[in-house]
């Protein structure tokens, strides 16, 4: 039997109602108790994603437990005293085994009756109306090779479920469960009343789940919107400063705090996943991005990390990736920062870890993996890795932090993109976890050509020790991509064996340093390059001339810039044209300053509006003034008139007057697609989260550009 499960499906209460509301509906009226059985043990497997699940019914007459389900032309009975079946009896308290069969109470006779490869079990007590005595045992199970496994919360889950079929199960257990029975009216329990109380108690439970959830999804929004509110002002001054920076050092400083700004948004849009996990409706969204640029920043956001660690780490990033694609950039990167995370975890002082992300063209794929030299994984462990709450051992927690989810969320995120993540390891020699993403109809541009033209002039020449090979490894696979042919790149031992005629370019390691070589290079104008593992000491101090530091961790924009002289981002991107004249509405005064300075930057003139009203009265003079607005960005959730009250009637004006639309773009702190769907009905063009990004704004203009 192939098994088709990688994640534990999680339900939450509202879809557990439902789920009892449906077998309620089946079972009614129906009196044989082999189908009623039958569907409330699909009910429960169901409930806690089990492979297998057994009622065991108290015999009135004996010390025996039986089934009509395991085999349905007879009782299948099993006695008391054995198995920790009869142990879940005799202490009346559930119990959930994990590796059932290593458990020192385990029987077979009694707790495998189908002969089958279960791993993990419950046994759970069903009592009678009165709660006076236990009337069945039920058993739920999962397959050896089902990576779930039953936790506490799925304990809770038969709570819920089984006190609204508890009075049926009893009619079954008391032998009246039959329609003579029913119509009589001289049983203990009537189905018909049973029925109707379990409906209208499951119909109240539900909506106040309903309204549970509402309200929880509510403040997650609320919270959210009120972070991300100043969240966008310390972003968008950060990118404001950077961009007037020429100070190197402070240049870095000011990217490692824009990417952990990053990382905060990150960590809020997780607080708004959290009620879509929990109902199974995780989505992807679809932008158009370039994944070079995307993908490149993964390798600076954990370099520091890497360095208090005393790890080499490398990245390499394929410059033939296409220019655009469309896809959700945020959850790939969401996995590969679980993944680098737990490479850092796991890889002692000076090993070494490899992000790599490929473009496959033969496949049409983008192929991701991470690499590391740590402890590695038992093989016996493998099969377990991206199990939920589960590590390769059980101190892990305790030494390294984490809950365990992460490989088993990342593992569920790649089956959206229709992938698999994947492991590939030894004990004592490491790990590689890869996992691809398919690009069918999702190429929005091609690559970038790189031509002979571009490298004709290189001479090209590599001084590395032993110990920083690895990254003139990399060097010369980054070199390989761009086309340019091995003839035109040389390794050297030493700076004097260097040809001060004919080499263009010159890559040292940090340990190969030689300051008084590397000046006369710089004198005749050849440019070196000195590769540093510590992004925040600064090696080329004292030195002048064509000079250059880049992290090992860098991407191909970086190199291409010292190799060309060009910005390959830029090149990838076509020049896009600029408007004249926005409106900014928002009630927080920072958010209009830092729209207006990032719009000056783009040369757009900007007025502000703190409200909808204000909004509305500029919308109004610059129509009758002959000098429309190019683009409105309306923030959502404002005093006096929303944003969503002044779009609707500025449309209104628009519609009345025969004037020509003006494009409107939604601020908000909500991510969420409801939120961004009510902003499209209500008629704006857009929406978009806060905080706003430079590139974000630009991409508007473009799109809306006439």
């Amino acid at each position: 039997m192939e098994l088709n499960r990688v994640v534990k499906k999680e339900l939450s209460r509202e879809e557990l109602l439902d789920l009892s509301l449906g077998t309620l509906e089946q079972i009614h009226n129906n009196y044989d108790p082999i189908y009623t059985i039958d569907r409330i043990e699909k009910m429960f497997a169901k409930a806690l994603t089990g492979e297998w699940a057994i009622v065991w019914i108290k015999d009135i007459e004996s010390d025996m437990l039986y089934s009509i389900t395991v085999d349905k032309h007879k009782k299948t009975f099993i006695p008391l005293g054995k198995g920790i079946i009869g142990r879940s009896y005799r202490e009346n308290e559930t119990h959930y085994v994990k590796q059932a069969e290593t458990n020192p109470d385990y029987d077979a006779t009694v707790d495998n009756v189908l002969g089958v490869e279960q791993k993990d079990i419950i046994f759970h007590p069903i009592h009678d109306s009165q709660e006076t005595r236990t009337i069945a045992i039920l058993q739920v199970s999962n397959h050896k090779r089902d990576i779930q496994q039953f936790t506490t919360s799925d304990v809770d889950k038969l709570k819920i479920v089984s006190k609204y079929i508890t009075p049926f199960l009893e009619m079954i257990h008391n032998g009246t469960y039959t329609e003579e029975h029913n119509k009589s009216g001289n049983t203990t329990v009537n189905a018909d009343s049973a029925y109707n109380e379990a409906i209208e108690k499951l119909k109240g439970e539900k909506e106040k789940a309903e309204a549970m959830m509402a309200s929880s999804t509510r403040f997650l929004a609320e919270v959210a919107h009120e972070i991300r509110t100043p969240m966008n002002a310390v972003m968008g001054f950060l990118e404001l400063l950077q961009m007037d920076e020429q100070d190197e050092e402070k240049q870095l400083y000011l990217d490692t705090a824009i990417k952990s700004g990053n990382m905060m948004v990150a960590l809020v849009n997780d607080l708004l996943d959290f009620a879509k996990i929990e109902q199974g409706m995780m989505e992807l969204e679809t932008l158009v991005f370039n994944p070079i640029e995307e993908f490149t920043g993964m390798g600076p956001l954990f370099s520091s990390r890497m360095k208090k660690a005393e790890i080499n780490y490398h990245t390499f990033i394929d410059p033939n990736m296409p220019a655009k694609i469309a896809s959700d950039p945020h959850r790939i990167k969401q996995i590969l920062s679980n993944l680098l995370g737990n490479a850092v975890k796991f890889t002692p002082k000076n090993g070494r870890i490899l992000l790599e992300v490929i473009y496959d063209k033969g496949a049409d794929a983008i192929r991701f993996s991470v690499t590391d030299t740590g402890k590695g994984i038992a093989k016996d462990k493998l099969k377990d890795i991206f199990s939920p709450y589960r590590q390769e051992e059980s101190s892990t927690s305790r030494k390294y932090g984490g809950t365990g989810l992460g490989l088993s969320i990342s593992q569920n995120l790649a089956g959206l993109y229709g992938s698999k993540l994947e492991v590939e390891s030894e004990e004592g020699h490491g790990s590689r976890f890869f996992f691809s993403m398919p690009l069918k109809e999702k190429i929005i541009d091609g690559p970038m050509e790189y031509t002979q033209e571009m490298y004709d002039h290189l001479n090209i020449v590599l001084i590395f020790e032993n110990s920083c090979q690895s990254t003139s490894d990399i060097l010369e696979e980054y070199f390989a991509a761009f086309g340019i042919p091995a003839a035109k790149i040389r390794k050297e031992q030493s700076w004097e064996s260097v040809s001060l005629n004919d080499a263009t370019h010159v890559f040292c390691g940090r340990d190969t340093i030689n300051k008084e070589a590397i000046q006369r290079l710089l004198d005749r104008d050849i440019s070196v390059t000195i590769m540093k593992a510590d992004i925040f000491t600064n090696y080329k101090e004292g030195l002048k001339g064509k000079v250059t530091e880049l992290s090992c961790a860098f991407g191909p924009d970086k190199l291409y810039k010292v190799m060309f002289e060009r910005d390959l981002l830029k090149e990838m991107d076509r020049e896009r044209p600029v408007n004249s004249k926005a409106l900014i509405v928002d009630d927080n005064s920072i958010n209009i300053q830092f729209l207006k300075a990032v719009l000056g930057r783009l040369k757009i003139e900007s007025d502000g509006a703190l409200d909808g009203k204000e909004a509305l009265e500029a919308y109004r003079r610059s129509m009758e003034s002959g000098t429309p607005y190019r683009l409105i960005f309306m923030d959502e959730s404002m005093p006096v008139m929303t944003g969503l009250e002044a779009t609707q009637q500025i449309l209104e004006i628009e519609k009345a007057k025969g004037y020509k639309h003006v494009p409107i773009i939604g601020l908000s702190g909500d991510a969420t697609n409801d939120h961004r769907e009510k902003c499209i009905e209500a008629g704006m063009d857009d929406s978009v989260t806060k905080p706003v990004h430079i590139k974000v704004i630009s991409d508007l203009l473009e799109k809306f550009s006439e």
